[in-house]
């Protein structure tokens, strides 16, 4: 699965995510709502007479105040529903080492960081354990001796590459938390076209 795949899925997933949350939040705002109008009716079965008009009010209240707590709930649910998102994205990436195709997808993203950095001498920023990847990558890269060399700095990075001039002057940062925070501001977007939908507030009812 190529890095696009897998960027790809963490959108879809996301989009899944923001549905199960705003389906749990909804739940949780009816039993909240259900709750307090069966309270409601009970006290206003034992209305007898006007001078029970205290009880009436006290009804009413009891079903603003439910109304009031089911909004809550689902702005609960809206504040960690973004949060819970990147959590499960950034653990998914996480993990990118552990795919077999990853020594594809390292390569992908040094080439395509080599290629937007535009610099004809760079350099590879890489974790440790991707060195050996690094030099693999250098060896079919077909350019001359010296033109892609392996920095000295290294990256504490769950997969992915750091691409440098000279001297690390100039960077593309293609590693896959750089990727994830860019991608942050489409996955947000997308969770809220859910969560802040029109109708999608139970406080109208």
């Amino acid at each position: 699965m190529s890095v696009e795949k897998i960027e790809q899925r963490i959108l879809s997933d996301a989009k899944a995510e923001a549905e199960r949350i705003l389906k749990k939040a909804r739940e949780e705002a009816d039993l909240v709502i259900e709750k307090s109008r069966k309270e409601a009716e009970k006290r206003a079965r034992q209305i007898r007479t006007e001078e029970d008009e205290k009880t009436a009010r006290a009804c009413t209240q009891l079903l603003s105040q439910s109304r009031i707590e089911a909004r809550k709930v689902y702005r609960n649910a809206r504040e960690n529903a973004i949060n819970e998102v990147f959590a499960n994205a950034k653990a998914e990436l996480g993990k990118i080492r552990e795919n077999p195709r990853y020594p594809d997808i390292f390569f992908r993203l040094a080439a395509e960081g080599i290629r937007n950095l535009g610099q004809d001498r760079v350099e590879l920023e890489v974790h440790p354990a991707d060195r050996p990847l690094a030099e693999d990558f250098i060896r079919k890269w077909g350019k001359n001796p010296g033109e892609c060399i392996i920095s000295t700095r290294t990256v504490m990075t769950n997969g992915g590459v750091i691409v440098s001039g000279p001297g690390g002057t100039v960077k593309v940062n293609n590693t896959v938390e750089a990727r994830l925070e860019r991608m942050e501001r489409e996955i947000a977007a997308r969770v809220a076209r859910i969560l802040f939908s029109e109708g999608g507030d139970t406080g109208g009812r």
